[in-house]
This record gives C-alpha cells, sequence and structure tokens, in this order.
C-alpha cells in the first residue's frame, strides 16, 4: 500500500510505501494522472520506482523535490533507464542529483553562463560507455526542452552515470581525471612532444592511469613484479613513471609501490617510443 506524498504532474508521483515506511519516486506515462494527496493506493503499475538511500531523511527528500521540475525529474529517469539498457542495474539514487544538475545547467545556458569541463577529453576516455549514455541523455534533454547543452555538460552527466555504477563520487571521479590530466602534461612536457589522442596507446595509458590510481586507493595489489626488468630496460621511463606518482602520492595520501611504477613505465615507454 502506497501512501501518495506529491503529484509531481501526470507522469510522476512522490509516494511513502506504507510497509517500508520508505519514500520513492514513480515516473511512468499517466502515472499521476487523477492522483490526489494523502490518498492510498494499493499498487502503482506501469511505472519504475525511485528508491531514496536510507539516510535521506523525508524532509530533506521533499524539499529537493519542491525545488527541482518534474520535467527535469522525468529527463534524469530517462537517463537512467539508458543507463539500465547499457549496463543492467544501475543506483537509482542518482535521480536527484542528475535532475538537479541538468536543470541548473539549463538555466545557466539560459543566462548565458555554460560551465566548462577542464577534464572532457579525459573523461571521454576513462568513462566511454558512461559517455556515450550521456550523449542519449543530451537526445533526451534536447527533446524535452529545446535545449542542445554542450559537451561539457555531457562529460559532467557522464560523471553522475559512473557515479550510479561505482562506489566512487563524482568529486572523486573529477579529481582522479585531474590527476590524469596533469600526469599526461609533465610526461607530454619531459618527452617534448604532444600525444595523438587518436592512437590505441594513449587510450590504454589512459586507462592504465585510472585503474592504477583506483588500485592504490583501494590497497588492491599486483603480484607480477616486473620492476627489475623495467629498470634494467627501461630506467628513463621508470623514473618518469616514480615521479608522476610521487605527486600522486600527494594527493591520495598513500603510497605507489614499485611494481605500480613499473607497469605505469612500460606504458609510457610504449607511447614514447610510437611518438618518437
Amino acid at each position: 500500500m502506497f501512501k501518495i506524498l506529491k503529484v509531481l504532474n501526470n507522469n510522476g508521483i512522490l509516494v511513502m510505501d506504507l510497509e517500508t515506511k520508505q519514500e520513492m519516486i514513480f515516473l511512468g506515462k499517466g502515472v499521476g494522472f487523477g492522483k490526489k494527496v494523502n490518498e492510498n493506493v494499493k499498487e502503482i503499475t506501469n511505472a519504475k520506482a525511485y528508491r531514496f538511500a536510507q539516510e535521506n531523511a523525508r524532509a530533506d527528500s521533499i524539499a529537493a523535490i519542491k525545488s527541482i521540475s518534474p520535467l527535469f525529474i522525468e529527463i534524469a529517469g530517462s537517463i537512467i533507464e539508458e543507463a539500465e539498457k547499457k549496463f543492467g542495474t544501475v543506483d537509482n539514487n542518482i535521480l536527484l542529483p542528475l535532475a538537479d544538475h541538468i536543470a541548473f545547467a539549463i538555466k545557466r545556458m539560459q543566462e548565458g553562463l555554460e560551465l566548462q569541463n577542464p577534464f572532457i577529453k579525459e573523461i571521454k576516455v576513462l568513462f566511454e560507455e558512461e559517455y556515450a549514455v550521456a550523449e542519449k541523455g543530451r537526445d533526451i534533454i534536447k527533446q524535452k526542452t529545446g535545449e542542445l547543452i554542450s559537451e561539457d555538460e555531457v562529460g559532467y552527466i557522464t560523471l553522475h552515470v559512473h557515479t550510479a555504477l561505482t562506489k566512487e563520487h563524482i568529486s572523486q571521479s573529477m579529481n582522479i581525471a585531474k590527476m590524469i590530466q596533469e600526469g599526461l602534461q609533465y610526461i607530454e612536457k619531459k618527452l617534448k612532444s604532444s600525444f595523438n589522442e587518436e592512437t590505441i596507446s594513449y587510450t590504454r595509458l589512459l586507462t592504465h592511469m585510472k585503474f592504477m590510481i583506483l588500485r592504490v586507493v583501494n590497497d588492491e595489489k599486483l603480484h607480477l613484479d616486473m620492476t627489475e626488468y623495467v629498470m634494467g630496460h627501461f630506467p628513463d621511463a621508470f623514473e618518469l613513471a616514480k615521479e608522476i606518482c610521487t605527486h600522486f602520492e600527494k594527493e591520495i595520501k598513500k603510497p605507489f609501490s614499485d611494481i605500480e611504477i613499473s607497469y605505469f613505465a612500460i606504458h609510457i615507454e610504449r607511447i614514447k617510443s610510437i611518438e618518437e
């Protein structure tokens, strides 16, 4: 049994599950039609349920919903559905944060104050599949609002989608993208060369840096030790990798092992040989 707390519009309602005392949003064509606040409904069909995290208080949920146009909640729900088509199960708790972000992005656009994303190149490579979902989100936003969001905003939506797939927060994903960007710029400076961003080696380097950082953050270990071989065959690449990892250590407050540095050096050596 559900109690109607708020009718968002014809396609959305905020309810409370009277058995679990949990709030949730139902989105679906016509789900809100004819519904009234405080009405009890035995079941809700042909609609998708979006549950809130346990720690979200009722007042906070309703306050957030009141501040966001139902249109943007619908749009966020549609993007989540696209993510589910691509990845299967995703964390629906991104519904309100994503809706709020999209609403604010549209408001900024209409005021001529678009927000630039300095890490868009890295985001497109690091989160390629999530970016593809966000691009579909751009089409949905255009269809629903008439506004075409920028590539920079697609990047930010990408991070929301990524958050729904992992335990990473958006701030952590942004910080990883920032670290990788700084690392790449340092490598280019040392090699006195600019990378061809279309090559497989470039993509592999970015991807390796991402998972290397995440392994260290999550205290995961590599077991095949290539340190002696790499130091003997690619000493310059090893030293360059070590310098970058020393900088990374200051960012995440965790040490990078020689094993990690060695594998990083192999990727640097590979791209170095291509660029030369």
